[in-house]
């Protein structure tokens, strides 16, 4: 394959061949992965006791099991030569659900949850003092 047929629209937009040996072995794992990924993160998601902490596994584990999915979805269309879903251009998009929701996650850790986190532990510190029933 030539780099130079990744600037061609007729790559992108034509029906591929469909895919033998290494390559196909190599996105079925990966999209796979993706998948036992996810689920793995779901189980995960259940024995923490933070909230924060569960909204970030349940996207993560999210993220892995659509991107996981939709693969698998495009291989299936590939090798059954389907029309327009078998399309190359597809592959970039389902790679991408799972690295924005990466960077999505990343963003909420590193900015958002210590903020978080500091309020929730002046909330309970005010609550320490407040009367209860």
């Amino acid at each position: 394959m030539s780099f130079l047929n990744l600037l061609k629209l007729d790559y992108w937009f034509h029906q591929p061949y469909i895919a033998h040996g290494w390559t196909l072995r190599f996105w079925v794992i990966f999209f796979l992965f993706l998948i036992l990924a996810g689920i793995f993160l779901k189980l995960w998601q259940t024995r923490r006791e933070e909230n924060s902490i569960k909204a970030v596994l349940n996207r993560w584990a999210n993220s892995g099991l659509a991107g996981g999915l939709l693969g698998l979805l495009w291989m299936f269309f590939r090798q059954e030569r389907v029309a327009f879903l078998a399309w190359r251009f597809w592959l970039p998009l389902i790679i991408l659900i799972p690295v924005w929701t990466t960077v999505r996650n990343l963003y909420f850790l590193l900015r958002r949850y210590p903020k978080i986190k500091n309020a929730l532990q002046e909330k309970a510190i005010k609550e320490k003092y407040l009367p209860g029933k």
